[in-house]
């Protein structure tokens, strides 16, 4: 039985927490890591996927993260949360791949970017506006400046709090508020030229 939060994860032995999974994925127990894998591993991808507008570049990075996260798992000192630092590291990735090369829209628009879940099926009429929204949603993204974007995504589609958000890009909070609200600007102004 898995329970769904950010704070407990069932695994073999009981109901852990982040900082728990940490300690023993730190000492070798790679069921831990996975367990902090299954946890996290949706969101990254989601942000990821927000952030480059690519889904199989954001796979591709998203694996790059857990990597990353692995690899400096011992040097995680928990001053912050375990998914600030995880989504810290994946808009490091993200940043590292638009600057290697900043693709032109990669958008299957079947498998776009969802704007919420659905638990019917919609008519076609509703689907089909829905996906050009979200087409001109990550076409609009694309195009803002990586700092704009980066802030945008996580405030806005991924609901982290202004705190969390300086924490996750290490950067001030007058900063965040400065860039979120550039960003939104800039995204309304692009959103309406389409």
């Amino acid at each position: 039985m898995s329970i769904r939060t950010e704070q407990t994860h069932a695994i073999p032995g009981g109901t852990t927490a982040d900082p728990d999974l940490v300690r023993q994925a730190v000492t070798g127990d790679r069921q831990a890591f996975a367990a902090l894998v299954e946890r996290h591993h949706a969101r990254i991808l989601a942000l990821l996927e927000r952030l480059c507008g690519c889904r199989e570049l954001a796979r591709d990075l998203a694996q790059e993260t857990f990597l990353s996260a692995y690899r400096k798992l011992a040097s995680f000192a928990h001053k912050s949360e375990f998914t600030t630092w995880l989504h810290s590291i994946a808009c490091n990735h993200a940043s590292a791949a638009a600057r290697r090369k900043r693709p032109a829209l990669a958008l299957d628009a079947a498998d776009g970017p969802r704007l919420e879940p659905v638990a019917t099926t919609p008519p076609a009429w509703a689907r089909l506006e829905r996906q050009e929204l979200s087409r001109r949603v990550t076409a609009a993204l694309d195009r803002l400046d990586d700092r704009y974007r980066q802030v945008v995504v996580l405030a806005d589609m991924q609901g982290q709090s202004y705190e969390e958000i300086a924490a996750t890009l290490d950067i001030p909070l007058g900063t965040v508020r400065s860039r979120l609200h550039r960003g939104r600007l800039e995204l309304r102004t692009l959103l309406k030229a389409e």
